[in-house]
């Protein structure tokens, strides 16, 4: 009797019903914000009072939309309409391992498009599915998801670019916090990386970023993001950030940083992509002046001999592929001088024809038309005078690299 009754209850449902669906599923694909929003309540509402099959194919249609090759307003539709089911307990456990790697992919989700991205509105439309599931499971069924998501949610609350998409991330964060209460290190976290604290960009990266890194679980994720995605970062103000956050991070892990993270900066430096070499520049040349202060009392020395070999070919690479001309040789520029000024300052050991050659690539920084530049032309070269061309100096010799100072230099201006 009780089959009889299902069947019945399913043949109820109006053919009309699964046309409107079918409507409303691919009116979370529209341009339009509004029609998304409003199909994805729309559907909500109408699962409501399916059956349970008709139901989870509904779940599943919206699940689609989360795929590679869907454009961006299909994965923000497609979001707001799994955050809707999930409010309505719609969504069934049995469906989260299937949807929460797909959640994730979608709080990071940013494409590059031109001189900006598109993906704010989907990254928060993600974070609005992260604090439905909060609401909508137990803490047992979420437990074997806790890690993964309260990882990918805390890379958002820290390094994302836009203030709104933080504060969404937090607020999910802090909701999941709350109602399962097996997120480790959470009310710790809840009070650091609150609503205003997220509000500046540079406090986020500077303060509550280093915070987290100092917690053991999050201390991965969050370097393997700032190495992998933030140094290449389209927005060039968020690269220079990211470089000094990893400043701040990377000594707590200082194996990994040495085996791992320079070594692939230094290989990308000489990357087709100009965003990604000078992005890889840059946050060497922090990461090493941390690690250096840090763990061998500033001296560049006690390094490793082929992570050394390396950081000391960075710029001699890059001049040879003449990296400075055509588009964005002004930008390689400025990080190639920061490099040098870093390598000064932990004084690298260098030889007096490699102390030559850095002073007669400063000498053109020198007198870039750009202020910026000789600016951090000027900063460097008062780094490699003091390393390698003083009395006091590095592994230069002291005194015969300082008496060929001049001539080097001028040898070099008269070359202009």
């Amino acid at each position: 009797g009780a089959e009889g009754g299902e069947e019945e209850e399913e043949g109820l449902v109006p053919e009309a019903v699964e046309s409107i669906l079918e409507q409303l599923l691919s009116g979370l694909r529209d341009s339009d914000t509004v029609v998304r929003w409003s199909s994805a309540k729309g559907i909500g509402r109408i699962t409501n009072r399916l059956p349970l099959e008709l139901a989870d194919d509904v779940v599943g249609g919206a699940v689609d939309l989360l795929a590679p090759d869907e454009q961006a307003s299909a994965w923000h539709g497609g979001c707001l309409a799994l955050a809707e089911l999930a409010r309505r307990g719609l969504l069934l456990p049995a469906r989260l391992p299937e949807v929460l790697p797909r959640v994730v992919s979608a709080l990071h989700y940013d494409v590059p498009r031109g001189t900006t991205s598109v993906g704010t509105h989907v990254r928060d439309a993600a974070c609005y599915v992260c604090w439905a599931f909060a609401r909508a499971f137990d803490a047992a069924v979420m437990a074997p998801h806790v890690a993964q998501l309260a990882q990918s949610l805390l890379v958002v609350v820290t390094f994302d670019r836009e203030v709104n998409v933080r504060r969404a991330a937090s607020a999910a964060f802090q909701e999941n916090v709350g109602r399962q209460g097996s997120f480790p290190h959470g009310i710790e976290i809840v009070t650091r990386a609150d609503y205003f604290a997220l509000g500046s960009r540079p406090n986020a990266y500077l303060r509550v970023a280093p915070f987290l890194a100092s917690l053991e679980e999050y201390r991965p994720m969050l370097l393997r993001h700032l190495l992998e995605v933030k140094s290449r970062h389209w927005d060039e103000s968020v690269r220079l950030l990211a470089a000094q956050a990893a400043a701040r991070a990377a000594p707590l892990a200082p194996e990994w940083t040495v085996e791992v993270m320079l070594p692939a900066l230094c290989k990308r430096a000489l990357s087709l992509d100009l965003k990604e070499r000078t992005g890889a520049v840059h946050m060497a040349a922090e990461v090493l002046l941390a690690l250096c202060r840090a763990r061998h009392a500033g001296s560049g020395a006690a390094l490793p001999p082929e992570l050394r070999k390396a950081i000391s070919g960075v710029v001699p690479a890059v001049e040879k592929a003449r990296l400075y001309r055509g588009r964005g040789g002004e930008a390689m520029r400025g990080a190639v001088c920061r490099m040098l000024e870093v390598c000064a300052a932990v004084r690298m050991p260098c030889g007096p024809k490699a102390a030559l050659r850095s002073l007669a690539s400063l000498d053109d920084s020198i007198k870039h038309p750009t202020e910026q530049i000789s600016l951090a032309a000027v900063a460097a070269l008062r780094q490699l005078s003091r390393a390698y061309f003083s009395e006091s100096g590095g592994s230069t010799g002291g005194g015969s690299a300082g008496g060929s100072t001049g001539g080097g230099s001028r040898a070099a201006g008269s070359g202009q």
